[in-house]
């Protein structure tokens, strides 16, 4: 199996490349990101996203872990191209190409009608991959993600020890909003891909698990 990954050095998208390239049905992976990755290995080929080929390759799957704030793309518009025209371009691409199955790490309560910009712009990405025609398409939809960042987010600390200290009243509904690691997100992206479900599938934060 040959996949490709958008996003492979944020952290969900680093433990993603490593399971790709250590399982043994996954016989090539191919990278497209902003900047290289220092991952080398034999079964690794990159590309970057300011210098793609004309004609890209031809993947078996696409797996999506790309994300930026607006604070670091500088302006809404910048991120809107991150978060949503860069990984629907590219699944396009990649689906005219013969890709017939992606997985895309969104964000809980994402929709195209929420109040809010970063779960609206989200939502309108998911809208627009159910729209290209994978035969087999699973979206994640994390919490907060729990994980060691190379980047400096305040706020997203402060929100990850929060929701860990509101744990334990977490129950229902509520418990899809608990922290969820970045290493259990990179396991569910591995298996909706190697087992490509037919189908369009939404996995809420407590699911994420529970993709087998």
């Amino acid at each position: 199996m040959i996949v490709a990954l958008l996003g492979a050095t944020g952290l969900t998208g680093q433990l993603t490349l490593e399971r790709l390239l250590q399982h043994d049905a996954v016989t090539s992976v191919i990278v497209f990101g902003r900047r290289p990755s220092p991952v080398t290995h034999h079964k690794l080929q990159q590309f970057q996203l300011q210098a793609l080929p004309d004609t890209l390759p031809t993947v078996d799957a696409f797996i999506c872990c790309i994300g930026t704030t607006i604070k670091k793309a500088g302006s809404k518009a910048a991120f809107i191209k991150v978060d949503r025209t860069l990984p629907v371009q590219l699944a396009t691409q990649l689906h005219a190409r013969g890709c017939s199955c992606m997985a895309v790490v969104s964000s809980m309560s994402a929709s195209p009608s929420s109040p809010f910009f970063y779960t609206r712009v989200k939502g309108d990405m998911e809208e627009d991959l159910k729209q290209i025609g994978f035969t087999s398409l699973h979206i994640l939809r994390p919490s907060i993600i729990d994980g060691p960042r190379q980047e400096n987010r305040p706020m997203e600390k402060f929100g990850l020890a929060f929701t860990k200290l509101m744990h334990p009243l977490m129950l229902g509904s509520l418990k899809h909003y608990k922290a969820i690691k970045a290493s259990t997100i990179a396991d569910g992206l591995l298996k909706a891909v190697l087992q490509q479900r037919p189908g369009q599938f939404t996995y809420l934060s407590a699911d994420i698990p529970k993709i087998s």
